[in-house]
């Protein structure tokens, strides 16, 4: 039977390896699109086309290809990323030669070094630069385009990237990468975060035996979780590089059209926007470096609204009703001059008041429109395709495959979508184990997650156990595997007169039973064996031992399996066992005979005189302990009349026809003669005389006699003899 089992084991496994006939969806990341060709079915020779949305790069493959396995090739999934780099605020060890740190994140770069768009510090022990986000970002990669070659004499250096939210220049933010080799000019070095880092600021430090200088033509610092400025609502009027995105908002900086402080609101209000209206030191970061790299070259005192304004009560307030509560006003401000609030250039872009009606530049706030498309794990179904604000999304696994985080995420205000995204791990169980005497079907045809097996018996064989189990979480199938047994019939019917053999122990499925007859007078009438079946039951009714003189049978006795019935039933003698299945063949049932009525009257004569021996034993035993009793109190009477309190008792014992020895003796005497003479008169009358003689006692007197005489009394007067001891 294992043998079978194996050999469809090896079938199946045949089967499922040519079985493959396509790839399950490849995966898809985050601000792509997926296209296929040739368009229908994912088989083999499918090739799946990436491309990033608007304002993302896409790093990585372009191409995957399906293939004859089920796989895709090359196996990487590619990135579609921003660079959050440019144009923030950076800062280097030191500048040599107008290589200012700015100029690594300008947005230009060289295949050689170019004083004009490359940052270079001076020879030292350890250059370092960084480049300060405004905002912590999950840094995925960063690409360093080195200007001059480094370095000379085969002499090899260490790039050292570092991300996090302290000081860079102390050296303490955790690792993200490290280079050790040669540098070639204008050879980009790519040193991804593996995992992701969380951090605002960026290092690279270069390390070396001797004084170095570093050069970058630019740094890119990539991330798929940033808000890119084409998500923000974009007008015709609006200046071109205007926007720029903090914290999940769009700020908008207008500077070609200056307005009275009422006008600027009600423009960004017409627009779906408002006037900046909340802060915060990281915010107030952000607006001082926009407007600083906006503004250093031409009209570096430039002024640009806020939304603040003072209530009558002399309070400053937010446009939307919100007290400010923090501030930023700059040391010269007289804060009470005017009622409106703004940017002011010649302060370096901390606040002033201003007159309301002056006609300033102006910052419009926006929320971004939706969250782009998100990304979609290998073999699962993205159920959506609206990712605008508060919108829902769904995400279902392929057959086999296990969902392993959210199911479901929602884009929100910021543009960004809850949680992480979900994967797919493909679960697969390994093969059922197989059972004695029955067999197993894989109901989906394969092992992976939430396959069913089912299992099944024999004929002749009963399931015990789970018939169905499932491949689950935990790459095992939920549950031991059955087992089968025979099925039993009940024991064999019994039939009078007659006895069986069996050729098994139990009664299972394919025992067979074979009857006879006790005895040469008795003929078998009938299929002398019976066969147990699969359905539990015998194939036919047993047969019956037929007497040869009478021309009858006993019938059929039931078996009896457990304990007996407390009433006869039908067709039963109760206490009477008339049929034997354990006696010989040619032996003799013996017969029951009715005892005679002189035996029975034997047995009676026997229990009356049994009986009447034990009740005459307990009345001679109450007659004797009722005279110890009487000698005993007569004798405590005869103390109470001594004349002499301080008589020895010891002459009671010498003094003649006294005492209680004088008792005792005479109680004896009495019941031997009670013994002589009991079978010639009445016991109690017998022992009333005897009595009499010796102690006066008339035991008889305590009852009345027939004729309804009375009562007698007697008072008898006994003297007895004491000696008197002299007291001196």
């Amino acid at each position: 039977m294992w043998t079978l089992a194996w050999i469809v084991t090896a079938i199946y496994i045949l089967a499922t390896a040519t079985s493959v006939t396509g790839c399950g969806f490849p995966g898809s990341p985050s601000h792509a699109e997926v296209q296929f060709r040739p368009e229908g079915p994912i088989g083999p020779g499918t090739v799946a086309i990436y491309s990033c949305e608007r304002g993302f790069e896409r790093l990585g493959p372009a191409q995957r290809l399906c293939n004859d396995n089920g796989t895709w090739t090359p196996a990487g999934i590619p990135f579609c990323v921003l660079n959050v780099a440019a144009g923030k605020a950076p800062k280097q060890s030191s500048d040599a030669e107008l290589g200012f740190a700015q100029k690594a994140v300008d947005g230009s770069t060289s295949d050689t070094f170019n004083p004009e768009t490359c940052a270079l510090t001076q020879r030292e022990r350890d250059p370092w630069w960084y480049v300060n986000l405004l905002e912590p970002y999950m840094i995925q990669l960063v690409r360093l385009d080195f200007g001059l070659s480094c370095c000379g004499n085969n002499m090899p250096v260490t790039v050292t990237v570092r991300v996090g939210n302290r000081r860079p220049d102390r050296v303490v933010n955790e690792v993200c990468n490290k280079y050790t080799g040669f540098i070639e000019e204008g050879r980009p070095i790519f040193l991804p975060c593996n995992p992701p880092m969380r951090g605002a600021f960026v290092s690279v430090h270069l390390e070396g035996p001797t004084p170095l200088s570093l050069s970058l033509c630019e740094t890119f610092v990539y991330t798929d979780q940033a808000l890119p400025m084409e998500r923000c609502p974009s007008f015709r009027d609006q200046p071109p590089g205007s926007t720029a995105t903090y914290y999940g908002k769009c700020y908008t900086f207008y500077n070609r059209q200056p307005m009275s402080f009422s006008q600027a609101r009600k423009f960004c209000s017409e627009r779906g926007g408002t006037l900046v209206d909340e802060t915060n030191p990281a915010l107030q970061g952000f607006f001082s470096w926009e407007l600083h790299r906006r503004h250093r070259v031409l009209d570096s005192t430039a002024q640009y609204w806020m939304g603040a304004i003072r209530d009558q009560r002399s309070s400053w307030k937010w446009i939307n009703g919100r007290d400010v509560k923090m501030s930023f006003w700059n040391s010269s401000s007289v804060i009470g001059e005017h009622d409106c609030a703004r940017f002011d250039g010649s302060q370096r872009w901390l606040w002033s008041t201003a007159d309301c009606n002056s006609k300033l530049n102006f910052i419009c706030q926006h929320r971004p429109e939706g969250c782009g498309r998100p990304e979609q794990p290998p073999n699962s179904t993205l159920l959506s395709s609206n990712y605008e604000v508060g919108s829902e999304i769904e995400y279902r696994c392929n057959r086999g495959h296990l969902l392993i985080g959210p199911r479901e995420r929602t884009c929100l205000q910021t543009g960004f979508f809850t949680e992480f995204p979900p994967t797919c791990q493909y679960v697969e169980c390994g093969y059922p184990a197989p059972i004695n005497h029955g067999t197993y079907n894989l109901l989906n045809g394969t092992k992976s997650f939430l396959s069913m097996v089912a299992y099944e018996c024999e004929e002749g064989y009963r399931l015990i156990g789970q018939n169905q189990l499932v491949c689950d979480v935990d790459a095992r199938w939920n549950g031991p595997p059955p087992r089968c047994e025979a099925v039993e019939c009940p024991p064999p019917p019994v039939i009078a007169n007659g006895d069986f053999l069996m050729t098994s122990r139990t009664p299972v499925y394919g025992t067979s039973a074979e009857y006879f007859c006790l005895s040469d007078r008795f003929t078998l009438e009938g299929s002398k064996k019976i066969v147990c079946q699969a359905t539990g039951r015998y194939d036919r009714e047993p047969p019956s031992c037929i007497d040869t003189n009478t021309g009858g049978s006993g019938g059929r006795v039931k078996t009896q399996t457990g304990a007996p019935p407390a009433h006869p039933i039908d067709n039963e003698i109760p206490g009477i066992v008339n049929i034997r299945s354990d006696q010989p063949p040619g032996i003799d049932v013996p017969t029951l005979k009715e005892e005679s009525s002189s035996s029975k009257t034997a047995k009676l004569n026997l229990g009356g005189i049994i009986a009447l021996g034990v009740f005459g034993g307990f009345v001679f035993l109450a007659a004797v302990i009722t005279t110890i009793v009487i000698l005993v109190r007569r004798t405590q009477n005869a103390r109470r009349h001594s004349p002499d309190s301080d008589t020895d008792s010891s002459s009671s014992e010498t003094g003649g026809g006294g005492g209680l020895n004088k008792y005792y003796k005479q109680a004896w005497e009495n019941l031997r003669e009670t013994n002589r003479r009991s079978s010639k008169g009445n016991f109690r009358s017998t022992l009333g005389e005897g009595m009499r003689d010796g102690s006066e006692m008339i035991v008889s007197d305590a009852f009345a006699k027939p004729g309804g005489e009375k009562k007698r009394h007697h008072h008898h007067h006994h003297h007895h003899s004491y000696k008197h001891r002299q007291h001196h």
